[in-house]
């Protein structure tokens, strides 16, 4: 398999001067959010249309970040770059954040979103910032949609699909307003701030306002999101622990070839299975992986769909006790 490609600059560094900044709405500008902070004005007229667009294909690539995780398929305590979400990151490969799109695989500490910004308890009054820690949310209020004309649904699937799965579109035409559910919040963070003021139609004098929808007020609705949310873990939980697998499988073939030649190991050709891939002391589990196979298994998700996985979860978790991790 050939290796990733770097990944792009976005923009050129030397276009990078004070005039880059957003016109001043208040009293002062915060050079993380990019935006002026004291006084601003939320209203429509704050809102233009972005000069930048995260390209996907043509943007990712590998950045400084993949070097630390490169051993792990759990990105760890790297988050991904804020700036290439908006298509404006002058780093390239040089960068120290992820530059793809989230997955999931990338375990996250529930306090913060994928750009490693810290959440709050409790979402703003308009429903924009990063969002609360208390609730899970993988969906988006799209505002200021300018033109409904055609199969809007497909040009929202277009734009929106870019950045992640989709699993369902609403959209509201006498409001002009549309509502994108993500199979994952990590994705719907991320795609919150690369459609922010952007065109789903390519025209330049629409800009798109991306907030966090509020949550359904209607019963099925939430028992449909509910069951949405419980086979999204489950997924999850049969891919960590394939994972897991894969890792004892690959420590415990690691460990019989550095370890010196023994007698039943070089005469039984036939053996495929040595007793070192069950009981090796140098297998080493991913502790983010555990941390978040002990965390669905608290939420009884685990336990509900027990028989449906493969490998039982607590032979795998009594092997590997949190006085070890």
């Amino acid at each position: 398999m050939a290796p990733r490609k770097a990944a792009r600059v976005q923009i050129d560094p030397a276009a990078v001067n004070s005039e880059s900044k957003p016109q001043q709405t208040g009293q002062v500008f915060n050079i993380w959010y990019s935006k002026w902070t004291g006084g601003e004005n939320n209203g429509r007229e704050g809102l233009v249309h972005s000069k930048t667009r995260c390209n996907v294909e043509l943007d990712s690539g590998y950045t400084r970040a993949d070097k630390h995780v490169a051993a792990d398929s759990v990105n760890g305590d790297k988050y991904f770059c804020l700036y290439f979400a908006r298509g404006c990151c002058c780093n390239g490969k040089h960068c120290e954040y992820l530059h793809r799109i989230p997955t999931e695989m990338d375990n996250l500490p529930p306090n913060v979103d994928c750009f490693g910004r810290e959440k709050f308890m409790d979402y703003r009054d308009d429903m924009a910032g990063i969002g609360s820690f208390s609730k899970v949310n993988r969906t988006l209020y799209v505002g200021r949609i300018s033109n409904l004309d055609g199969n809007i649904e497909l040009e929202l699937s277009k734009n929106f699909g870019q950045y992640g799965d989709i699993e369902r579109i609403r959209v509201i035409k006498s409001k002009k307003i549309a509502f994108v559910t993500y199979r994952f919040e990590n994705q719907a963070q991320f795609a919150k701030e690369a459609m922010y003021g952007q065109s789903v139609t390519g025209d330049v004098n629409e800009a798109l306002n991306i907030r966090w929808a509020s949550e359904d007020p209607d019963p099925s609705a939430q028992k449909r999101n509910k069951q949405e949310m419980e086979r999204s873990a489950l997924k999850k939980a049969q891919k960590l622990l394939e994972e897991m697998n894969r890792q004892r499988l690959k420590e415990g073939v690691k460990s019989v070839k550095e370890s010196p030649t023994t007698d039943h190991v070089a005469t039984d050709p036939a053996s495929t299975n040595p007793p070192l891939l069950e009981s090796s002391p140098s297998i080493i589990i991913n502790t983010d992986s555990l941390s978040a196979l002990r965390k669905l298994k608290r939420r009884k998700i685990i336990k509900k769909h027990q028989d449906s996985i493969q490998t039982p979860l607590r032979t795998i978790l009594a092997d590997y006790s949190s006085d070890s991790d």
